[in-house]
């Protein structure tokens, strides 16, 4: 019985490194997953622009007085009053 596990694990081992060899090997969407991990990195590197962009609008934003003053004496503005 033990002649038969060895015999097996031997098999098993020789066949997963068969396998192995035979994926090391083999670059077949390779290029697709390239171009996958490109556009990633560039989608978050444009989130990441827009959301730095967006934050720093609305601070300038919210730092512009929106009081009007509608009492404005003519004569007193016009002469820097």
């Amino acid at each position: 019985m033990q002649e038969l596990s060895i015999r097996g694990w031997v098999w098993l081992t020789a066949t997963a490194a068969d396998i192995r060899r035979k994926l090391r090997g083999d670059e077949r969407g390779l290029t697709t997953t390239e171009w996958a991990l490109l556009v990633a990195g560039v989608a978050a590197l444009a989130i990441v622009v827009v959301s730095v962009v967006r934050n720093l609008t609305s601070e300038t934003a919210n730092k512009i007085s929106t009081d009007v003053n509608v009492k404005t004496n003519r004569k007193n503005f016009l002469q820097g009053n």
